[in-house]
């Protein structure tokens, strides 16, 4: 059945409701694969989002969209599920590795999806509000702008039993509104396109209050694998950092023509991620940033996101983003770019003296630069290159 914006409940929102495709299921929510002739098949091709370098386009295998749900299903796992009376909201735009997967599998487990054009926040309370939407998928600054929508109220959110999220690292204060204002089940995604989306989850159970473990990316599903590697390509100790690794049956299939790249992200069957993490005792997976992001001050490593979340603990923070500049005696120096929030003031001094006692003293910025916005992709990712490119414009290379 489609529905169109005429019939809403909600006056002038141009979405649709794709509902009743029983095709798609064998019994209403039970997740199903795919034809299985040929899982190998091509079956998308999406561009990466092009936060460190040109977009690549991604072909992703008919197994992408399949593979997770059924190894979920197998082990009686509930950390993404779908409910026979489900509405899902499509958040996450479209031409996005979420978007896509996000609504096949709602698709593929014969629920309801609600689709918007594009996000607004103003449009998407009124949508879970009027039409009792039960379960979603954002990238964290989407959750900020419905958390902060004025007016907004626990009273909007009671219909959501669980909303997933991925995409960036998500601030301790922006976490603790999101428990306390939607009261449902929340699950952390982990994954990026090479991945066929979601290899990580951190489940609802790991989402409570002052937990240590909100601060971990999650556990790999049944069926995939991680790996920590130093720059030889060898396996680093439990608690040592290194990039990450991950072998999925999600995974892609190439960048469309371009072997040497696809040589560099997929080897061996484990894709590369470029991303900088560890993992503890327990097999739980924390992300400290992009390996390419990086800054490199007298030798030590500073991984840009654990600044930027302890900038964005302070009141007077909206928004921050840090990146690394050159300098003569250090080789690099690191600069905040901060967004303050609306009626607050806060000098760079205010927030250095905050900063000190929670991070290393050698972590905190030497330059703070305000500012009413950072550029961000579609997606919501920070474009730290583009700030970056800014500061070492001119040099030779971009490392000191």
């Amino acid at each position: 059945m489609f529905t169109d914006s005429a019939e809403l409940p909600v006056a002038g929102v141009g979405v649709v409701l794709l509902a009743d495709i029983a095709h798609w299921a064998e019994t209403p929510a039970a997740p199903t694969n795919f034809p299985a002739d040929n899982q190998e098949r091509p079956l998308v091709q999406i561009y990466t989002s092009g936060t460190t370098g040109a977009p690549k386009g991604v072909v992703l295998a008919q197994r992408t969209f399949s593979a997770i749900a059924g190894l979920l299903a197998e082990h009686g796992l509930d950390w993404i599920d779908w409910k026979a009376d489900d509405r899902s909201l499509l958040g996450v735009p479209g031409f996005h590795v979420g978007g896509v997967w996000w609504a096949v599998q709602g698709l593929n487990a014969g629920v309801t999806n609600v689709v918007l054009p594009a996000f607004d926040s103003y449009t998407a309370v009124q949508l879970i509000r009027e039409l009792g939407i039960t379960t979603t998928c954002m990238v964290p600054a989407m959750l900020g702008m419905l958390v902060n929508e004025p007016g907004v109220t626990r009273a909007d959110f009671v219909s959501l039993r669980k909303v997933a999220y991925g995409g960036s690292p998500i601030s301790d204060v922006l976490m603790c509104r999101c428990l306390d204002t939607f009261d449902c089940e929340l699950a952390q995604i982990y994954g990026l396109t090479e991945s066929g989306n979601t290899a990580v989850c951190l489940p609802p159970a790991d989402h409570k209050p002052g937990s240590h473990r909100l601060a971990a990316a999650g556990r790999p599903y049944p069926g995939v694998d991680i790996r920590i590697i130093d720059q030889a390509g060898a396996d680093v100790p439990t608690g040592e950092i290194g990039q990450v690794c991950l072998h999925t049956p999600a995974r892609m299939l190439e960048y469309w023509r371009q072997p040497a790249k696809t040589a560099e992200t997929l080897v061996a069957g484990w894709v590369h991620t470029g991303d900088a993490g560890y993992l503890d005792a327990d097999g739980y997976l924390y992300i400290c940033d992009r390996i390419t992001d990086t800054i490199i001050v007298a030798g030590e490593n500073i991984y840009p996101a654990e600044v930027e979340k302890a900038l964005c603990r302070h009141p007077a923070v909206a928004d921050a983003a840090v990146v690394g500049a050159p300098d003569d005696t250090w080789g690099e120096s690191i600069n905040a770019f901060v967004v303050p929030r609306t009626g607050h003031d806060v000098t760079g001094p205010e927030l250095a003296a905050f900063l000190r006692g929670g991070i290393a003293q050698f972590k905190v910025p030497t330059k703070y630069v305000f500012t009413t916005t950072l550029p961000r992709n579609p997606s919501g990712k920070i474009l730290r290159r583009k700030l970056r490119d800014e500061l070492w414009a001119g040099m030779r290379r971009n490392v000191n």
